[in-house]
């Protein structure tokens, strides 16, 4: 990954004059409405919220409108000291532009808010390359799995399972067992990427075994002496990374399932998987040839499908990979040199990958898009490293590395989007956080393993889970996704929420997923412009303004006006949108 550059943000900061563009009055007026000038500054509400003043009444209200009418007004009380939202949910996978997502504002300046117009914003992705804050977040280093990898995942050439013999090739034909005979400091060839994309071969040795797993390390990544971000392990850390495995293996399996060859020997017929040898194994290298002693991002980890298959199977379908032939890992040395917690998360996040093969690609045949297969491995990490000794206040757990650009990326990017290169982040960080509120909804980990039993994938699989665990569908959860970004702690009430902690037992196995504040945690664009230094939670936009809404994607929009109110009454107005798929929440917290 190239770090970002510092500079002047184009959308999301700085609305260029063609980014903002007048919409038809909200009434009508004999006084043309003037064009709207671009203002510099970030379109945000700083929230003012007392947190003593917890608000009793209807809570979060859908504004439903009657027959034809295109405006609906409410009147809301008693509301003083309490702020209010409006949030707009996108519950079609197609975008919608601004101007037809409808809005509301106070009636008794709907005269002069008609004069002005509703200027309509843009959120060009390319801003959040813009500032080198926006990655970062509260940790020091970023990482991203392998897009080739994901790529081959999504759409895999046909490969049929052939068993019963652990041996048996799923082509037909016998694969030879290259991993089962292995002992502590054999070597062998890895095909692995330079950096320049191209294949090559470099040699490993097998330094640590475990109940589960094997871990290689390249000749060029060895060292005895120990020594942090040399980009060179020992034994002794080869084999912390093969023990930790075996706790991820304990934990993760009975919830997601098993690899390919994993099981039960003697109900498994794939027992061994592709390789004739169960254990999972480890390759520790440089990935990308990036190394450098400062480096602060880039791939820490990655499972490839490619390698369940033969050589012979992959050039048939004229595919230019090479594979390794077994069940493996890729891990990168540097960070399992210097975070070593960051790469234990990772093993339980590459794992679910493996398993999802396994579950949704082998078994049942069906193709996995990227936001889902990451959604499932991202709450993998979620509940599995407090577990292993990453707890949820550690920098390398999701809620620290994801959630900070959630807060400030949610709406410019919809929920089955998957964007690549720098942008990437921002689609880790949404799916995460979407995941995260569903399972601490609708069910903890009887959803997730929902989820992985069902024999659908992507949306699908959710509606199925969801309505399994929770007797709830995807558009109805979608539907209350706003209330998890407005309550929280002493707010919450019997709202949903991201603030709640659920603890459920699979296989007489605890698994908690902990409840955070969103409130509580700081955003990655906290300093800039017109956001002060302490800022935290979501960005919540300025109700002055009309956003484009890319599919299943939501906004939280307020007033300066209705943040701690000061009269008991508010009057609004809303203009219905003129897209169906729209629909409008008013929250009161």
């Amino acid at each position: 990954m190239k770090p970002y550059k510092p500079g002047v943000l184009l959308g999301l900061v700085a609305l260029s004059s063609a980014a903002l563009l007048g919409c038809p009055p909200i009434h009508t007026s004999s006084t043309s409405d003037p064009a709207p000038t671009p203002d510099p500054t970030l379109h945000i509400i700083i929230p003012k919220v007392n947190p003593k003043e917890v608000y009793t009444g209807q809570s979060v209200q859908k504004i439903t409108f009657t027959n034809t009418k295109s405006t609906e007004d409410m009147t809301v009380t008693p509301v003083k000291g309490h702020s209010l939202f409006l949030i707009k949910i996108n519950s079609s996978p197609n975008p919608v532009t601004a101007r037809n997502t409808g809005h509301g504002y106070p009636l008794e300046g709907a005269a002069s808010r008609a004069v002005g117009g509703f200027p309509q914003g843009t959120l060009p992705l390319t801003t959040f390359k813009e500032s080198g804050r926006f990655v970062l977040g509260n940790q020091t280093i970023t990482r991203y799995d392998h897009p080739g990898a994901q790529a081959f995942t999504r759409n895999p050439p046909p490969l049929e399972i052939k068993g019963p013999s652990p041996k048996e090739s799923r082509s037909g034909s016998l694969s030879a067992p290259v991993f089962a005979a292995a002992s502590l400091g054999d070597t062998k060839q890895f095909w692995v990427e330079d950096k320049e994309d191209k294949w090559v071969q470099i040699p490993a040795v097998l330094r640590a075994t475990s109940i589960h797993s094997k871990v290689w390390v390249a000749e060029e990544q060895y060292s005895n002496t120990p020594y942090t971000k040399d980009n060179k392990l020992t034994q002794a850390q080869a084999q912390a990374i093969a023990d930790k495995f075996d706790w991820i293996y304990q934990y993760e399996t009975p919830l997601f399932g098993y690899e390919y060859g994993g099981g039960i020997p003697n109900t498994d017929p794939s027992y061994g998987g592709v390789d004739g040898d169960p254990a999972v194994h480890i390759l520790v290298y440089d990935i990308e040839y990036d190394y450098s002693s400062s480096q602060s991002s880039g791939v820490f980890g990655f499972f490839w499908a490619k390698d369940h298959y033969k050589q012979a199977d992959l050039d048939s379908f004229q595919s230019t990979l090479k594979t390794n032939q077994g069940e493996l890992f890729y891990i990168d040395a540097f960070f399992a040199d210097a975070y070593p917690e960051a790469i234990y998360s990772t093993l339980a996040h590459e794992f679910q990958h493996m398993i999802h093969f396994n579950t949704k690609s082998l078994q049942h045949k069906k193709s996995s898009e990227t936001w889902y297969d990451e959604m499932l491995s991202l709450l993998a990490e979620d509940v599995i490293a407090p577990m292993i000794g990453v707890p949820v206040t550690n920098d390398h757990h999701p809620i620290a590395s994801r959630i900070p650009t959630f807060l400030d990326g949610y709406n410019a990017t919809g929920l089955t989007q998957w964007l690549s290169g720098d942008e990437v982040l921002i689609s880790y960080a949404n799916v995460y956080a979407f995941g995260a509120y569903l399972a601490r909804n609708y069910g903890g980990a009887n959803l997730i393993k929902a989820i992985m039993e069902n024999n659908t994938t992507n949306i699908q699989s959710l509606n199925e889970a969801l309505e399994a665990s929770a007797q709830i569908s995807f558009a109805q959860a979608l539907g209350r996704y706003g209330e998890a970004f407005i309550y929280s702690s002493a707010h919450k009430g019997g709202n949903l929420s991201f603030d709640t902690t659920v603890t459920k037992r699979i296989n007489d196995i605890a698994y908690t997923f902990t409840g955070f504040d969103l409130w509580t945690i700081p955003d990655t664009w906290q300093g800039y412009g017109p956001i002060p230094e302490n800022h935290t939670g979501p960005l919540i936009w300025d109700g002055n303004y009309l956003f484009d809404m890319p599919g299943y994607s939501v906004i939280v929009q307020s007033l300066e006006e209705w943040q701690q109110v000061s009269a008991d009454t508010v009057r609004i107005r809303f203009e219905k949108p003129s897209d169906p798929h729209i629909d409008l929440y008013l929250m009161i917290r």
